[in-house]
C-alpha cells in the first residue's frame, strides 16, 4: 500500500478537528454541498499561517524544515475553543497524537521525536530563554509570527464576535493591548529572521492602529500624524 502524503494527512486531521469544534463553538455557519462549515475557522487559517512561516524560516536558519512543518501542523491539533482561564493541556495533548496521525504516511518515523518535542514547547508569549533545538525554536516563531502583520488583523476581526460588546472602540482598545503583547513576543524572537520580520510585521500593525485611533477620535481631538 501506497503510504499517504504526511502533509495531506495532517492537513486533513486538521481540518477535521478544527471544522467541528469551530462548528461546536460558533455554530453552524453555512453548508457546501451538504456539508456543515464554520462561520470562520481560526484555528485551521492560524495554522496555514504557521505552516506557511515555516516553510521559509527553517531554511533560512538550517532547520529539518520536515520537523518544523509537520510540528506547524499538529502544534493546535488539540486546542479547542473554550475558557481562556481553563487549564491549557493543548500542547502536550497535541503531542501525544502525532505518532497516531502520522501512521502510515511517509513521515520518516525517526523525526516524530523531535515533532513532539517542538510541539511541547511551542507555548507561551514571552521567552526567557532561546529554545533549543533549532527545530522547537522555528515552531514558537512561526507560531508567533503568525500572530502578528496584515494577516493577523483579517482572523482577530473575524473572531471578534467571541468577544463583547462588537464596537469599534473596543476593537481599538483590544488592539492596543495586544500590541503591548506582540512587543513582547517580537523581543522574545528565538532567530534572528524572526526578529526582523517581526519588527516588519509589528510597524504595520502600530500603523494601523494609530490610523484607527486617529479616525475614531473626537474630529476636535484629531490631529495630524
Amino acid at each position: 500500500m501506497t503510504p499517504t502524503p504526511w502533509r495531506t494527512a495532517c492537513e486533513q486531521a486538521l481540518r477535521r478537528f478544527s471544522d467541528a469544534d469551530a462548528i461546536r463553538f460558533w455554530g453552524l455557519g453555512h453548508e457546501v454541498e451538504g456539508t456543515p462549515q464554520p462561520i470562520f475557522n481560526y484555528r485551521f487559517e492560524h495554522t496555514y499561517a504557521a505552516v506557511l512561516l515555516a516553510r521559509w524560516l527553517a531554511p533560512e536558519v538550517g532547520a529539518d524544515a520536515e520537523v518544523v512543518e509537520c510540528a506547524a501542523w499538529l502544534h493546535d491539533v488539540e486546542k479547542r475553543l473554550k475558557d481562556p482561564r481553563a487549564k491549557d493541556t493543548h500542547a502536550l495533548d497535541a503531542s501525544a497524537r502525532v505518532a497516531d496521525l502520522l501512521a502510515g504516511t511517509d513521515f520518516p518515523p525517526e523525526k516524530i521525536p523531535a515533532v513532539r518535542h517542538a510541539i511541547e514547547h511551542h507555548v507561551g508569549l514571552r521567552l526567557t530563554k532561546r529554545l533549543e533545538p533549532i527545530e522547537a525554536a522555528c515552531l514558537w516563531d512561526c507560531d508567533k509570527l503568525s500572530k502578528i502583520g496584515a494577516a493577523s488583523l483579517i482572523h482577530f476581526g473575524c473572531i471578534s464576535g467571541a468577544f463583547q460588546p462588537i464596537t469599534t472602540a473596543e476593537i481599538l482598545r483590544r488592539g492596543t493591548a495586544w500590541l503591548e503583547l506582540a512587543r513582547g513576543i517580537t523581543a522574545s524572537f528565538n532567530t534572528e529572521p524572526a526578529r526582523q520580520e517581526g519588527r516588519r510585521r509589528l510597524a504595520f500593525i502600530e500603523a494601523h492602529y494609530a490610523q484607527l485611533r486617529r479616525e475614531w477620535s473626537d474630529p476636535m481631538e484629531m490631529t495630524p500624524p
